[in-house]
C-alpha cells in the first residue's frame, strides 16, 4: 500500500488573507451584482489559495502517467493526486466509507480501492462503467494470459468481417475505411478467443481506450474537432465550395497509428502495471458503482452512512459529454439511448430539459414530498441565484446572449444539485466532510460565482462552510466573451463543507 505524503492527522489548511474578488461581476455595471458581492464578503474568511492544489492536479492531466489511473484517458476526471491529498484533509482512513456521486472515471474509488476504504460511485454513462469494471480488476488479472494475447497479436493478423462500427450520427466517417474494418476485425477476433471473463472485458476497455487515436477526431471541450481528411469535412467543403463559401479547414492529426499499434502501446503499459499492482495486494475494502443518474438514486440510499464526499460535478459550462465521448458510446452500441442519457445528466448544456416535475413525482413516490418543497424552496428563495437569473434575462434582451438555452440551464444547473447536496447531507454521518471540485463561469459578462453560491446553498440545507480552496492559477474565460466583454479571470476551486 502506498504511503501518503501527510498523515491523516496534520492539518494542511495554508493560512493566506482573504481573497475577496476585485473585479466586477456584472459587465459595466448593467445588472445588479449586490447579492453575488455580499455573499463574496460574507464567504471571504473561507478562501485560502493554496499550492497543494493545481490545475494539473484538479484535472486529468497528473493521471496521465499515473498507475491504473492512465489506462483510458477521461479528460474530465480529476487526478489520483487530488483525492489522495483530500484524503489526508478530510482524516479518511482504511475502514471508512466515502462516496462520490459523480463517478467519470472512478479514480476516487479506485484510490479508495488502494487504501482499503470502502466506497460507493453513482455514474450514468456506460463507458465509464466500462473503464472502472477494466481498472477495478487490476488485481485478479492473470498475467500470463494478457501476455499470451500481445504475443497473439503481434503474431497473427486477424480475418477480415463484414461487421460494421455501430456509429452515431455525429461519428460517421470518424475512422478512414481501413481503420474501421482493422477495428471491427479485432474486436470480433479478440471477443473469439477462449480467454476469462475478465481479460475480454479488459480487451474491450482497451479498443474503446483506443478509438480517439486512430480515428479524424480530437476531443475538445463540448465537441468533436475534426481532422480535414475526414469525408464528413470534405462533403462539408464542397457544399461550401458550391455556396461560394470558404472551406473549413479541420485540424491535421499527423500520421495516425494502426488499431494493432495502437492496441499493443496500450496492452503494454497495462501489463507493466499489473505485474506491479499484484506485488502488493491492497487492504481489504469493499467498492461499487451505480449505473444512473444521482438524482434518482441518492434518494434511495440509506441514510447517515458515509464518513465524507469526494466529488466534481459536470461543471455549468455547455459540455456536452454524449457529444464528447460520442465515439466511445457508439462503440457499446448505445445507439437511440444516447438522447435518453443527454437528458438524465446533470443540466449542463443548452438541451437539457427542467427535471423538476419528475423530480416531483420521484419524491412523491417515495412518500417525502415535505423534503421536496424544503429544498425547492431553498433554491428558490435564494437571492443569489435570483440575481443572476434576472441579469441573465436582462443580458438575453440585450441580445448578449448567444443562446436563449443558457438561461434555463443555469436555473436547472442549480436547482438540480441543491437537491443534490440535500441528498448528500441526508446519506452523510455527523462529521462527515464534503469536498466538491467546480469551476466558475461568467456568461454575457454576468460572472457566476459557482463556489460560493454551492456553498450558500449547502448551507441552508444544514452544512457548515469549512473551506474554499481557491487555485493559484485562476482560468480565463471564452474568447467570445474576451471579445466582447474583455478578459475575466475565474476562479477554480474545491469548496469543503462538514455536516454537523
Amino acid at each position: 500500500m502506498r504511503q501518503l505524503t501527510l498523515p491523516f492527522d496534520t492539518p494542511i489548511y495554508l493560512k493566506t488573507s482573504p481573497i475577496v474578488t476585485a473585479h466586477p461581476l456584472s459587465h459595466d455595471g448593467l445588472c445588479r451584482e449586490d447579492a453575488r458581492l455580499n455573499l463574496e464578503t460574507q464567504y471571504a474568511y473561507l478562501l485560502e489559495e493554496s499550492d497543494l492544489f493545481n490545475r494539473r492536479v484538479v484535472s486529468f492531466q497528473a493521471n496521465k502517467t499515473e498507475t491504473l489511473h492512465s489506462w483510458i484517458k477521461y479528460r474530465e476526471g480529476f487526478s489520483a493526486q487530488l483525492v489522495e491529498t483530500l484524503f489526508a484533509e478530510l482524516g479518511i482512513q482504511p475502514g471508512h466509507t466515502i462516496l462520490d456521486p459523480f463517478a467519470g472515471s472512478c479514480t476516487t474509488l479506485l484510490e479508495a480501492k488502494m487504501w482499503g476504504v470502502n466506497a460507493t460511485g453513482i455514474e450514468l454513462l456506460p463507458h465509464c462503467h466500462l473503464s472502472w469494471q477494466a481498472k477495478a480488476r487490476a488485481f485478479d488479472y492473470d498475467i500470463d494470459e494478457l501476455v499470451q494475447i500481445r504475443r497473439l497479436v503481434q503474431q497473427q493478423t486477424p480475418p477480415s468481417t463484414n461487421a460494421v462500427f455501430p456509429h452515431l450520427l455525429i461519428t460517421e466517417s470518424a475512422f478512414s475505411p481501413e481503420t474501421e474494418q482493422e477495428l471491427m476485425a479485432y474486436d470480433q477476433w479478440l471477443a473469439e478467443q477462449e480467454f476469462s471473463a475478465d481479460t475480454h472485458l479488459l480487451c474491450q476497455a482497451l479498443l474503446m481506450s483506443l478509438l480517439e487515436e486512430v480515428s479524424y477526431t480530437r476531443k475538445d471541450g463540448q465537441y468533436l474537432r475534426w481532422d480535414g481528411r475526414a469525408l464528413k469535412i470534405k462533403q462539408r467543403n464542397q457544399q461550401r465550395n458550391q455556396q461560394g463559401k470558404e472551406p473549413i479547414q479541420g485540424i491535421d492529426k499527423g500520421d495516425l497509428p494502426s488499431v494493432k499499434q495502437a492496441f499493443l502501446h496500450h496492452l503494454n503499459r497495462v501489463i507493466q502495471d499489473i505485474v506491479e499492482l499484484q506485488k502488493q495486494p491492497p487492504p481489504t475494502s469493499h467498492q461499487t458503482v451505480l449505473e444512473g443518474s444521482a438524482l434518482d438514486i441518492l434518494p434511495t440510499l440509506k441514510p447517515n452512512q458515509f464518513d465524507a464526499v469526494i466529488t466534481s460535478p459536470p461543471y455549468a459550462n455547455r459540455y456536452d459529454y454524449t457529444r464528447t465521448y460520442a465515439l466511445e458510446l457508439a462503440y457499446l452500441n448505445v445507439g437511440d439511448a444516447i438522447f435518453n442519457l443527454r437528458q438524465q445528466m446533470l443540466s449542463c448544456t443548452v438541451e437539457n430539459k427542467p427535471k423538476i416535475d419528475q423530480l416531483q413525482e420521484f419524491y412523491l413516490s417515495l412518500e417525502r414530498e415535505a423534503e421536496f418543497v424544503k429544498t425547492l424552496n431553498v433554491v428558490q428563495t435564494n437571492p443569489v441565484l435570483n440575481e443572476i437569473n434576472h441579469a441573465l434575462q436582462i443580458r438575453n434582451q440585450e441580445g448578449d446572449v448567444n443562446n436563449q438555452g443558457v438561461l434555463g440551464m443555469i436555473n436547472q444547473y442549480f436547482t438540480e444539485l441543491t437537491f443534490i447536496f440535500a441528498e448528500l447531507f441526508r446519506v452523510c454521518r455527523s462529521g462527515a466532510h464534503v469536498a466538491v471540485v467546480n469551476d466558475n463561469v461568467r456568461y454575457a459578462g454576468e460572472v457566476i460565482p459557482v463556489d460560493l453560491l454551492c456553498t450558500n446553498l449547502a448551507e441552508a440545507l444544514g452544512f457548515e462552510p469549512v473551506k474554499v480552496y481557491v487555485l493559484p492559477q485562476q482560468k480565463g474565460n471564452s474568447s467570445q466573451q474576451m471579445g466582447k466583454f474583455g478578459r475575466r479571470p475565474l476562479r477554480k476551486s474545491i469548496t469543503v463543507w462538514k455536516k454537523p
